[in-house]
């Protein structure tokens, strides 16, 4: 289950790490619902019975393991955050999404904390990497990020710190330096 705060870059992630362009994004809350991307053999959306969006596309991640895509926290619409902590008891792994910009905020330990409780494995994901001006500032900011998800988890997170969108434009122009400079490799 991906999740974090709106606008922290959970849908461009997701499509980064699918190599497809399946997912709506943007700069206001995008995701309404809860969305489970599943292996098939075009890309295919449809409303269950329990609100959940159920979209198929052929990416070669999905034949392992289903992605579920949750509206963003501490968005104005607060129902939102209602659907992702309605979901996430149901994770096997948790894939939390900071930003660069604004990493590690007291809501996102807020959050962070009701994960703990339900004993979830998490794994912090750093992205909008690209927006830091220096190797060396990625560094400190995984080392913070690192430290203070760390206490509020009881043990240090991995951290992978990445650029979403330069994952994806590597992808689409079939730029392997390029790929591995956005970080998504790791």
């Amino acid at each position: 289950v991906v999740v974090g705060e709106f606008n922290a870059g959970k849908s461009a992630f997701i499509k980064a790490l699918l190599g497809a362009r399946v997912l709506e994004e943007g700069v206001t809350p995008t995701t309404s619902r809860v969305g489970i991307l599943q292996h098939g053999s075009e890309v295919a959306r449809r409303t269950r019975p329990d609100g959940i969006e159920e979209t198929t596309a052929p990416a070669e991640a999905l034949r392992a393991l289903a992605i579920v895509d949750t509206p963003g926290t501490n968005a104005v619409l607060r129902e939102h955050e209602a659907l992702t902590r309605d979901f996430l008891p149901r994770a096997d792994l948790v894939l939390f999404v900071t930003s660069a910009d604004r990493p590690y905020t007291e809501s996102e330990r807020a959050f962070l904390e009701a994960i703990r409780q339900w004993g979830k494995k998490v794994v912090l994901v750093l992205n909008k990497a690209d927006l830091l001006e220096t190797p060396e500032d990625v560094a400190k900011v995984v080392a913070f990020v690192r430290e203070q998800a760390g206490k509020t988890l009881g043990a240090p997170p991995e951290v992978f710190a990445l650029s979403a969108r330069e994952a994806q434009r590597s992808r689409e122009q079939g730029d392997e330096a390029g790929l591995e400079r956005s970080g998504l490799p790791a």
